[in-house]
């Protein structure tokens, strides 16, 4: 327990630094239902991983280091976010667990692709809000995953 507290405050700190670093603000996606047996069918000893991960307390010290940064953290719905495309929203499909296709657009990274999906979820919110946001430009040298590297450079 000590050891997972650590770590989450570590976690914690570094997205905290790295929205000082960039000026922007943190979207947390709102994770609903992760527990529930029906959906988790990975096996026990992946089920049993995810029921130990801390969720809602890594949550927790986000806002409250964020808040004391005077950083803004919004928690948006992380619904359908992993299956419509980022760029034309239309309704895409997995071939495989970890890879996004588009009819229009192509492939992506699943992950990535609902990653971008939350943050315009947030941005909208944001805009509701009266916060002024910059995009922070991800450098290639952070992603040593060749389909993020490309990613990261398209402008």
């Amino acid at each position: 327990r000590r050891i997972t507290n650590d770590i989450i405050h570590n976690v914690s700190r570094n997205i905290v630094n790295r929205a000082i670093e960039t000026n922007a603000l943190i979207v947390l996606g709102h994770i609903k239902h992760l527990r529930k047996k029906k959906q988790n069918t990975m096996g026990r000893k992946f089920n049993r991983k995810l029921a130990g991960f801390q969720y809602y307390k890594l949550a927790q010290y986000i806002k409250y280091k964020a808040a004391l940064a005077g950083i803004k953290v919004i928690e948006v719905s992380e619904a359908w976010t992993s299956q419509y495309c980022k760029i034309c929203c239309q309704k895409g499909t997995r071939k495989i667990q970890g890879l996004f296709q588009c009819q229009t657009c192509g492939e992506d990274n699943a992950d990535r692709n609902a990653a971008y999906n939350i943050a315009k979820r947030g941005l909208g919110q944001a805009s509701n809000l009266g916060a002024t946001v910059d995009m922070p430009r991800t450098f290639p040298s952070v992603d040593r995953n060749t389909m993020m590297r490309k990613e990261a450079t398209v402008f």
